[in-house]
């Protein structure tokens, strides 16, 4: 797959495609992202009984390799990702440290070649949301 998609990339086709278009796309804000966060955890985004199923299934994230590599293992993260042809990586989530807080997160990133520096990103995003928690 990652040979197929690396010559998609050398010929352009990616780079053409709607989906890398954001004006043809589903797109969002990290902005965005956090605020659904806090609405889906206040149950406000909809349905109270809808909002605690999506709680719930973002509590069973089983990729622990972006946000929650920036926290111990006594700190909740109820996290969803999101990539796109190994260039964009993103990961939303609702962080909670032991001590008390409820924090929403929302890391977007996009590499300048795909899969590059696949683990490098992953742990950014870790680091940069466990340094935004703490500045709270």
């Amino acid at each position: 797959m990652r040979d197929t998609m690396a010559g998609a990339w050398a010929c352009g086709v990616v780079w053409e495609s709607a989906a890398m278009r954001a004006e043809h796309g589903i797109r969002t804000t990290a902005r965005d992202m956090a605020r659904l966060l806090r609405m889906l955890w206040r149950d406000e985004a909809g349905p109270a009984q809808a909002c605690a199923r999506v709680r719930a299934l973002m509590e069973q994230q089983v990729t622990q390799h972006r946000l929650a590599m920036g926290f111990g293992r006594d700190v909740r993260v109820s996290a969803k990702s999101g990539s796109l042809f190994g260039v964009v990586r993103n990961e939303v989530g609702v962080v909670e440290p032991p001590g008390g807080g409820r924090y929403a997160v929302a890391v977007f990133t996009s590499a300048r070649e795909p899969y590059a520096n696949e683990s490098a990103i992953n742990t950014a995003i870790g680091e940069l949301a466990a340094r935004a928690v703490a500045a709270m």
